[in-house]
């Protein structure tokens, strides 16, 4: 299948920001599930250039702004051909070991309901299949509800609250994971889900690590393996690593609107 994407995020400042440094992550992976024709970048203002590729195989660009006041505009888009290899990625470029990631973050920490819900489940022999079981069993804990819970709500909290987001299911799998010690991480990107509708944003799912098989993609909030309907942007511990823009204002105290769009079609 190829997709043809346009992602648009919208900053607003509400009053002069003396420097700002940006750091994007926005640059589809290239690899045998997902293979970049074209792409581009681009910002209504600043400075942008391509910095470097870092140990997990990103392709890092930056911009940077003195004296931005008001609106700033970051467009990336292109076109991308993607294969279904049942969530198993072929082809990453990662020099990073796995089992980094089996260390927790603040997002992750498992707690008491966590603990319990671990307990519903045995560890099976069978790792794939229990990584499957684990994904269904998270896609099970909670219900997919938007305005419950924000960037800052931890895995432990949306169980509890037994509501959130894809990046909700995404935080409780990746913790549930690592109670079993099978490393897991977060993934952002875009999915074109079975209707032929595209999210209005970044889409968020895991990928386990699984003896003789490598790195697996699982969408608990979707019940399944990832296919060709999704394309892999980012990676990280949790959504603040995997984050695809992060910032760094020098002496700003004000505040910012921030807002996305998110536009996929798809040639057969």
């Amino acid at each position: 299948m190829i997709l043809t994407i346009k992602h648009q995020t919208n900053y607003n400042f509400y009053s002069s920001v003396p420097r700002l440094v940006q750091s994007l992550k926005l640059y589809p992976s290239n690899c045998k599930n997902q293979k970049v024709i074209d792409w581009n970048i681009s910002t209504s203002i600043g400075q942008l250039t391509k910095s470097h590729q870092d140990s997990l195989g990103h392709t890092i660009y930056n911009i940077y702004n003195e004296g931005l006041i008001g609106e700033q505009t970051i467009i990336s888009e292109g076109k991308i051909h993607t294969k279904d290899f049942h969530g198993v990625m072929h082809g990453l470029v990662d020099k990073v070991n796995p089992f980094c990631f089996l260390r927790f973050t603040h997002l992750t920490k498992p707690g008491e309901k966590l603990i319990k819900l671990s307990k519903k489940i045995k560890k099976k022999n069978d790792q794939i299949q229990f990584c499957h079981d684990l994904n269904t069993l998270v896609s099970e804990s909670i219900n997919f509800k938007t305005g419950i819970t924000n960037n800052q709500t931890t895995a432990e909290e949306s169980l509890n609250l037994e509501k959130g987001v894809c990046q909700d299911y995404a935080h409780i799998l990746i913790s549930l994971s690592k109670m079993f010690n099978i490393p897991s991480r977060y993934v952002n990107g875009y999915l074109m889900d079975d209707n032929n509708i595209s999210h209005y944003s970044s889409h968020a799912w895991v990928e386990m690590y699984i003896n003789d098989l490598g790195w697996v993609a699982f969408d608990p909030s979707h019940k399944k393996c990832i296919d060709q309907n999704y394309v892999r942007i980012s990676c990280g511990y949790d959504f603040i690593d995997a984050s695809p823009i992060k910032g760094v204002k020098l002496n700003y105290p004000g505040g910012e609107g921030l807002s996305f769009k998110l536009d996929i079609n798809t040639e057969q």
